[in-house]
């Protein structure tokens, strides 16, 4: 007979989004999405949002910020050490010091989306870009998960919702 005495721990890890710290400002690129049916190209506005998010307990882990609105988003994933802050930021067209360092999975149904697809999805009535609080998208953080592989004892995720009113408006 075999027997388990196997006790998934929970990691000790936990986000917090510090407020002083999200940014908002918007990019601006050829809007693919929108150029049907003339065929021709236009400009649009889209958002870049920064969030710090702290781990605030004793073991590292990696987060997943989940942005969704209109059905479309992304989700953003970085490893964050115990005790520190790391900033996450929204896909653009170009990597800079912090995007270059996450992992972006999206939420549609194509399997390689234009990015200009995804801002279309979530756009709130026009291609120029529209804050936050306007937008209205879930933002949620997946932590904590624990794969020790298909014989091993593993704890899921959880999840935390992070609720948009409680970030500054600029």
């Amino acid at each position: 007979m075999l027997q388990s005495c196997c006790q998934p721990v929970h990691k000790n890890s936990a986000p917090y989004v510090v407020n002083s710290m999200f940014q908002e400002t918007y990019g601006r690129d050829v809007d693919v999405a929108r150029q049907q049916p003339s065929g021709i190209p236009d400009s649009a506005y889209f958002p870049i949002y920064t969030f710090g998010i702290q781990n605030t307990g004793t073991d590292d882990d990696d987060f997943t910020l989940l942005v969704r609105a209109n059905g479309a988003g992304f989700d953003i994933t970085r490893h964050v050490p115990a005790g520190q802050v790391v900033l996450f930021k929204t896909p653009t067209a170009v990597l800079d010091s912090i995007t270059m360092n996450e992992r972006f999975a999206y939420a549609v149904a194509d399997t390689s989306p234009n990015l200009d697809w995804i801002y279309y999805g979530m756009a709130f009535q026009t291609t120029d870009s529209a804050e936050i609080h306007t937008l209205r998208p879930t933002l949620s953080i997946v932590y904590g998960a624990i794969d020790n592989g298909p014989e091993g004892c593993n704890t899921p995720a959880s999840t935390a919702s992070v609720d948009i009113d409680s970030l500054p408006i600029r």
